[in-house]
């Protein structure tokens, strides 16, 4: 469909149709530093998204990246649902960034320029709420991660799920290179569980 990001398995509905993005999940809210909420959202992956070999292995990109500047939401894949005050549409938000990747670990995106990349989750089409998968969280402004992210069919990149973007308590390339998550997440890539599914060339591959 749309989105050809981390699957959910087929006992579930398909992540294609991002309904699980929709579905609010009982857990406990958590509170930002903007004091809006966090409103965890359950689904089942068909890989292990605390395996990092797994990880990596399903991402067509593993980066470290700047995060420059946040860009905006879109809302996509509007839903009727029903609540306790009756129905709702309701559609699923996508955090558009700014980032520059600084070092490929695994793929061959344009280094050194800022390049579009879109988040699976953000704030709520009504403002009041953070959606996001349970245990993922949203990149933040001028900071660096490492990135795991998926090419999209119409040449754009997604970045999608849980330990998908990975804070990397740094400021320089050096910092970066010398530490854990650099580190596990080079030799993930060198012992990856490569999945078997379709895709695709990346607008900005070098």
């Amino acid at each position: 469909m749309k989105s050809f990001n981390r699957r959910i398995s087929s006992a579930c509905v398909s992540i294609l149709s991002m309904v699980t993005l929709l579905v609010y999940s009982d857990s406990e809210s958590v509170t930002t530093n903007s004091e809006i909420e966090v409103s965890p959202l359950s689904a089942s992956f068909d890989i292990d998204v605390n395996n990092v070999n797994a990880v990596v292995g399903d991402a067509d990109n593993v980066f470290v990246g700047y995060v420059g500047k946040l860009e905006g939401t879109e809302y996509k894949y509007p839903v009727t649902i029903e609540t306790a005050v009756g129905t709702k549409e309701v559609s699923s938000p996508y955090t558009n960034y700014s980032i520059t990747v600084i070092d490929n670990i695994k793929g061959k995106l344009k280094k050194n320029q800022p390049i579009s990349v879109q988040k699976s989750g953000g704030i709520s089409q009504d403002q009041d709420v953070y959606l996001l998968y349970e245990g993922d969280s949203l990149p933040v402004e001028g900071r660096y991660y490492i990135f795991n992210t998926y090419n999209q069919p119409d040449g754009s990149i997604l970045i999608s799920g849980p330990n998908s973007n990975i804070e990397l308590n740094a400021d320089s390339m050096s910092e970066i290179v010398s530490s854990e998550e650099y580190k596990k997440y080079v030799k993930a890539v060198k012992n990856e569980v490569k999945s078997d599914r379709k895709r695709f060339e990346s607008d900005y591959t070098e």
